[in-house]
């Protein structure tokens, strides 16, 4: 890549070691697909496979969105990072060792802040979980072992700490670090005065749950309060380190958990999740404080293809389910839900009933669409035509945005035996297709046809998935100029990284390739014909290549001489016999050429 802050040989070897099968795995179930591998793109509301790993040419792309890349796009997308960030974090995840790195100076700054901002979050963390330990951390450590029953072990497991009740306990500590308080205050761990110069302590009195982000770092804090004041619990504000809608609470633990058992269980609270990982459901998250977004159901998908929701039984928790239906049903996602006994959270409930009776339970979740039909059924007037109609109306919102219309369909069903309704009357006062009517649901209008086989765009990205097959064919269509020659100006730009890595010595496989380009659309373009390159045999390559290119000489020619057809015309009708004849002695030495180009024994 250009960037010239990391070497490029440095970053090859990097994207050598780093399997992208496993990168992508780590974010995404992957099941084998020929000789790739499929899963739930995590970029947009996938239902169907439509993601396509190759490993052999170390790149993924969605044919869905349009999304793609090498392991490098994948990290970048995925967590948020710079390329630098990217390379930096794939280098340290697989042993490889990275020269300190020339940064322009704004990129020097910024990647300094950041690792100052990890480093302040860092010293908190130890902060809190020292507290903790010491005398002034008695009470919280009786509220955590006798009211929350967990270990010293557990705690510890964690990272639990816990924040004095103190205005500014941590702001001298961190003072006494050498941390400046405005560095501090961007962090989140401490707030401006209302009035007059100075900060204090956002965090006072509370048990502290260190947050970490997708790749483990801390980020942030979560604290609930020792005794009766509120708020209860107190998370972190957004900073450049956390982004609360796109963070689930132990996703970094729970992750091979979750693939592992090919489900994943998202709770509301912190208490929540380490109670129920303790007793070994550690397929457990939470989101922070807040209704379930979509980023976090795409993070969810791609790790299990069950998800159970687990909310306590009140209104409260019943409208966390509902609310929680229609970002799934976008996302192309169908929960489950368990709502548990009045009274009870999913800590109480796993505390008083155990492991096996919180299995049990699981067992008996429904599908949250179900759940969420029931309760509008349930509150509703089903007494009167009118009320009948509401219901009807409201559970046909719902109803509308299933993608699959076998389950819509069947729902509607249910729900009109429940109103005592004919499922035709449900269906037209809702503008849906009658069950059993023969008629289908509406379709959305087909995508445009691709372009003809002989197309121009086509053509010249027939010859960029030549190169990208194999590097001995990219070595024959550079040499015949080939690469030299496409106009349209991404695929020349694919082209033009081609020879650049040729030139220097390199084999231009895709993922390789996209190291020259910075532009992501540039990426996607790049694993979209990779995904689309033939797989032949590295001996065989070279060949095909040097018949595309005969294929290529000879389109060129047909095309000049349906040119010279062109101008003979022009000729004949301006009456220009000398031009005439210049120009029938081309046509002739081109249709010699084109004859003597085809394979043997066709003319």
């Amino acid at each position: 890549m250009s960037e010239g802050r990391i070497p490029e040989h440095k970053v090859d070897e990097v994207r050598l070691a780093a399997s992208i099968a496993e990168v992508v795995g780590r974010r995404v179930k992957l099941t084998p697909a020929g000789k790739s591998l499929k899963g739930l793109c995590p970029f947009h509301g996938d239902s169907d496979p439509s993601l396509v790993v190759n490993r052999e040419r170390g790149t993924w792309h969605c044919f869905g969105c349009g999304e793609g890349g090498n392991v490098f796009t994948f990290v970048m997308k995925d967590e948020g990072l710079s390329f630098p960030e990217a390379v930096k974090e794939l280098a340290r995840r697989y042993g490889v060792r990275l020269p300190k790195p020339q940064l322009t100076p704004a990129q020097k700054r910024q990647d300094e802040h950041r690792q100052r901002l990890l480093r302040v979050m860092e010293m908190a963390g130890i902060f809190f979980s020292e507290q903790l330990a010491a005398p002034a951390g008695a009470a919280a450590r009786r509220y955590l072992t006798e009211q929350r029953g967990l270990s010293p072990q557990v705690t510890a497991e964690f990272g639990l700490g816990y924040a004095p009740d103190s205005w500014e306990a941590l702001r001298r500590h961190l003072g006494g670090k050498g941390v400046p308080e405005e560095l501090a205050m961007q962090a989140g761990l401490l707030v401006p005065r209302d009035k007059g110069d100075g900060c204090y302590d956002r965090f006072r009195g509370r048990v502290m749950f260190p947050i970490a982000d997708a790749a483990g770092r801390l980020v942030s804090f979560g604290g609930r309060v020792l005794g009766g004041g509120e708020p209860k619990y107190l998370n972190g504000p957004e900073t450049p380190l956390f982004n609360k809608s796109a963070t689930l609470y132990n996703l970094p633990r729970a992750r091979r958990h979750m693939r592992a058992k090919d489900r994943a269980l998202v709770v509301e609270g912190y208490f929540d999740v380490i109670t129920l990982a303790a007793m070994g459901l550690e397929e457990t998250v939470a989101p922070m404080g807040t209704a379930l977004t979509s980023p976090q159901v795409r993070r969810l998908k791609g790790q299990a293809s069950n998800l159970v929701l687990v909310f306590d039984g009140d209104d409260a928790g019943r409208r966390a389910a509902r609310r929680s239906l229609p970002l799934c049903l976008a996302e192309g996602v169908s929960p489950a839900v368990l709502l548990l006994p009045q009274g009870q959270d999913p800590d109480s409930f796993a505390r008083a009933r155990g492991a096996e009776g919180l299995e049990e339970a699981l067992g008996q979740a429904r599908p949250l669409l179900e759940a969420v039909l029931g309760q509008i059924m349930a509150e509703g007037d089903r007494s009167t035509p009118e009320g009948k109609s509401r219901i009807v109306a409201e559970a046909g919102g719902v109803l509308k945005a299933v993608k699959d219309p076998v389950v819509s369909s069947e729902y509607l069903k249910q729900m009109a035996r429940g109103l005592g309704l004919a499922p035709e009357v449900v269906a037209a006062r809702l503008g849906l297709p009658a069950p059993g009517s023969g008629r289908a649901p509406a379709r959305p209008r087909p995508a445009p046809r691709p372009a003809p086989a002989n197309s121009e765009r086509q053509w010249q990205e027939v010859i960029l998935q030549t190169a990208l097959a194999q590097p001995e064919a990219a070595q024959v269509l550079a040499q015949e100029g080939l690469l030299a020659e496409l106009p349209q100006e991404d695929l020349a730009a694919v082209a033009r990284a081609i020879c650049a890595e040729l030139e220097a010595g390199g084999r231009p496989d895709p993922a390789g390739v996209m190291n020259h380009l910075e532009d992501p659309a540039l990426h996607g373009l790049i694993s979209r014909l990779a995904a689309a390159a033939p797989n032949w045999p590295a001996g065989e390559a070279a060949a095909h290549a040097r018949d595309l290119a005969a294929q290529h000489r000879r389109r060129l020619l047909g095309q000049q001489l349906k040119d010279i057809s062109r101008e003979l015309d022009r000729a004949d009708q301006a009456g220009d016999a000398a031009q005439r004849a210049q120009l029938q002695a081309r046509r002739h030495e081109l249709r010699e050429q084109l004859k003597s180009s085809l394979p043997q024994g066709k003319d």
